[in-house]
């Protein structure tokens, strides 16, 4: 992220401004994506590929332009991508042509239980208003399969809301908890942390390192 404020214009809705943002800014943020310099789509990828067989079926949550993540996702497994951004996914279906790709909130996105056998959700969470995020997860873990598996990114430091009004040229919005309550959020929702650590990534276009709490946990298969 960039240099960011706390303060939404009036009235402004979140949500709305991400999804208009992203629409705004989708190849420039696409450019960004996937410079992803120091790999850790490919490494956290591995938790999948060595655990999962390649039929698998796969939810990418706030997919964007399908490019690098959905891609990638698309070599080894059935993909589903979601995205609020129409623009984005506008971008997806030509980047990822044998995903299937749905324009949606992921706040709100519903789907049957026990469909996935993994859900990721790459830098996209952390773009819910926070107050949302424990309910999301709580979805998540009724989608998956037992012994699935979700890769998540999630703040690395608390913050109610941040607002940066130009961010690669556009508006957009920030919202998180701190590392020890997002491990919390994740295992109030039935699911086992297998790795959960701080990941700097050199994302924005000024250079600035950026660090994420990456978290992987699995379903655990009940008896």
């Amino acid at each position: 992220m960039g240099a960011v404020n706390n303060t939404l214009p009036p009235g402004a809705d979140p949500r709305q401004i991400v999804a208009d943002g992203f629409d705004a800014i989708g190849i420039v943020y696409l450019e960004q994506a996937r410079r992803d310099l120091g790999g850790l789509r490919q490494r956290y990828l591995a938790y999948l590929t060595e655990g999962l067989p390649g039929c698998s079926e796969v939810l990418d949550l706030g997919c964007g332009a399908g490019d690098p993540g959905t891609k990638m996702l698309a070599v080894y497994f059935s993909v589903t991508g979601v995205d609020i951004s129409p623009g984005q996914i506008a971008l997806a279906r030509d980047n990822v042509p044998d995903a299937d790709f749905i324009v949606a909130d992921i706040a709100e996105v519903e789907f049957p239980a026990k469909t996935f056998d993994a859900v990721t959700a790459f830098y996209s969470i952390i773009h819910l208003p926070r107050e949302l995020q424990p309910a999301l997860i709580e979805k998540i873990a009724v989608w998956l399969r037992p012994g699935g598996r979700f890769i998540g990114t999630f703040h690395a430091g608390a913050s109610e809301q941040d607002y940066d009004p130009d961010w690669l040229g556009a508006p957009m919005y920030w919202s998180g908890y701190g590392p020890a309550d997002n491990r919390l959020m994740v295992e109030a929702a039935g699911l086992r942390i297998i790795s959960a650590r701080n990941e700097s990534i050199q994302f924005d276009v000024d250079g600035t390192p950026t660090t994420f709490q990456w978290i992987v946990a699995e379903k655990v298969a009940r008896a």
